[in-house]
């Protein structure tokens, strides 16, 4: 009861945007692309009792053609989550990670700013940057390690916690670079706050700190204080990327992946944002939060420290490379945001309290409310009816959790096709490979979301099948393709085309996929 004296409104707005968060993650279906043959590749995995390093699942390679599955941990994560509750589990996985890592880095930025408003209004804007990007993959399962990595570092820097809680990032790192690929924004913020400290240490004056707060009246002492420990933390880190099955491999992995060209050419989540006004676009809120904070920092009243600006135009210039970082960015620039909106929300009336105490009761009904409508979208009471009249279309519907699932997750097709087996290769809608190489392993596919795994021959033959026009029908027989599983949405022409052509015919029609195969 105590605590519920203490509880302010800021504590509500804070607490109401992340279980909005928590809702709407759970009401919106899980999408297929990068899920299910990561399971895929943990059960093999667990199967094999090894860790994979070849093709495997497409028949435009060798099957023993070397790939690197370099998010294993994640792998048999997912996989792991699965057998424990199948759907359901990987579904409340994804909710609990997302919504856990927007809590952590909001609990950091409230301390550093000193004001829950500030912080609640930072969190909106990184929801709105970031939801787009809420599904569930190796990503979203080191979000929690990654928040955590930069908590612990901003903690430190602004000198909340001893230099003991360092020894925490090289076991972060631990996790992160066996989960997945962005382990080296870690690296890259730690060594920027190096540097950052560094600047700090040796310039004259302070700045950047937080007048009268934890001890930020002599940043340059205590910046002076934290270039030798960041610099030890640095090494044990970097020494702690080298533990995974590449080894000290994993330093060529990471460029490799970044300069892949079919990424760059034809995967939408690696094309820049777009400057438009369209507010459902990551874009727009990715740039009106670049703008904020820019004009903030250089005209606001509490001015950002070297560490802050760098990692500013680093996260940036990431972003601007590619809009898959977007949702990295908004997170860690929450706590800046907060910071500099602090002094904008902070009551000018001399004795005005800065964030006024709940009434117990209404605190004591509020968390009953909150209670209840965290347990009404867990996935076991179907959430998706709370999508409202006419969302039936967004789901699989097929299936014991069809309702859990996007409608660009084909189970009634793959289902058709597991009954109904057709001989001879296999085309199929890239995200579709995801689904179909999970329930049918043995059905070879063209290409997958292992993009980085196929040359760019492969892929400009992929999309010319995908284009439905004449040429599509050269490459289907150049490459003896008998049945397809093509997207009605995304490849209207290819669908028509074939219904068109002599020889070709729909073998089974579902909410959104078709399977069409040769007639003979």
């Amino acid at each position: 009861m105590s605590t519920i004296r203490h509880l302010t409104f800021d504590h509500l707005w804070v607490v109401t945007v992340l279980v909005f968060v928590w809702w709407l993650i759970s009401v919106l279906p899980l999408p297929p692309n990068d899920l299910w043959w990561h399971m895929a590749a943990g059960r093999a995995m667990v199967e094999e009792g090894r860790w994979i390093q070849t093709n495997r699942w497409a028949y435009t390679l060798p099957l023993d053609a070397s790939y690197v599955y370099q998010s294993w941990l994640s792998e048999l994560t997912l996989y792991g989550l699965w057998r424990l509750g199948d759907v359901p589990m990987l579904t409340l996985a994804r909710t609990v990670a997302i919504t856990g890592s927007y809590g952590l880095i909001t609990w950091h930025a409230w301390r550093r700013s000193g004001r829950g408003k500030a912080a609640t209004l930072a969190l909106v804007l990184a929801v709105l940057i970031g939801w787009n990007n809420w599904t569930l993959r190796p990503q979203t399962l080191v979000l929690l390690p990654g928040m955590a990595f930069v908590v612990v570092l901003g903690e430190y820097l602004d000198g909340r916690v001893s230099s003991r809680w360092l020894l925490a990032l090289p076991l972060l790192m631990v996790v992160w670079v066996n989960g997945h690929g962005s382990f080296g924004l870690g690296c890259g913020l730690l060594a920027l706050a190096w540097v950052g400290t560094l600047i700090r240490a040796i310039r004259r004056g302070g700045g950047g700190g937080v007048p009268g707060e934890d001890g930020a009246d002599d940043p340059t002492a205590r910046a002076r204080q934290q270039v030798g420990p960041l610099l030890l933390a640095g090494g044990g880190t970097l020494l702690a990327t080298m533990v995974n099955p590449l080894g000290v491999g994993i330093v060529t992995y990471v460029p490799m992946m970044l300069t892949q060209s079919s990424l760059q050419q034809w995967f939408v989540e690696w094309f820049p944002p777009r400057n438009d006004l369209d507010v459902m676009n990551t874009g727009f809120w990715f740039f009106l939060h670049l703008l904020v904070l820019a004009v903030l920092m250089s005209a606001g009243p509490r001015r950002p420290s070297a560490t802050d600006l760098l990692w500013y135009c680093a996260l940036a210039w990431l972003t601007f490379g590619g809009v898959r970082y977007a949702m990295w960015y908004g997170l860690v620039m929450l706590p800046l945001l907060a910071t500099c909106l602090a002094p904008l929300l902070t009551s000018r009336r001399p004795g005005h309290p800065t964030a006024r105490t709940v009434n117990p009761t209404f605190a004591a009904g509020y968390g009953v409310g909150v209670g209840i409508l965290v347990i009404a979208v867990l996935p076991w009471f179907q959430p998706a009816r709370y999508a409202g009249i006419g969302a039936d279309h967004l789901f699989a519907s097929s299936g014991p959790y069809g309702m859990l699932l996007s409608d660009t997750t084909p189970v009634a097709a793959t289902d058709w096709l597991e009954q109904h087996p057709v001989a001879g290769r296999f085309w199929a809608d890239m995200s579709y490979t995801s689904y179909t190489i999970w329930r049918l392993p043995q059905k070879q596919v063209f290409a997958d979301l292992r993009v980085e795994l196929f040359p760019s021959s492969v892929w400009n033959d992929y999309f010319t099948i995908a284009r439905g026009n004449e040429r599509s029908l050269a490459m289907l027989d150049q490459w003896e393709i008998t049945h397809l599983m093509v997207d009605r949405h995304w490849q209207a022409s290819l669908y028509d085309l074939l219904l068109e052509t002599p020889g070709w015919c729909l073998r089974f029609q579902g909410q959104r996929a078709a399977v069409i195969g040769r007639c003979s």
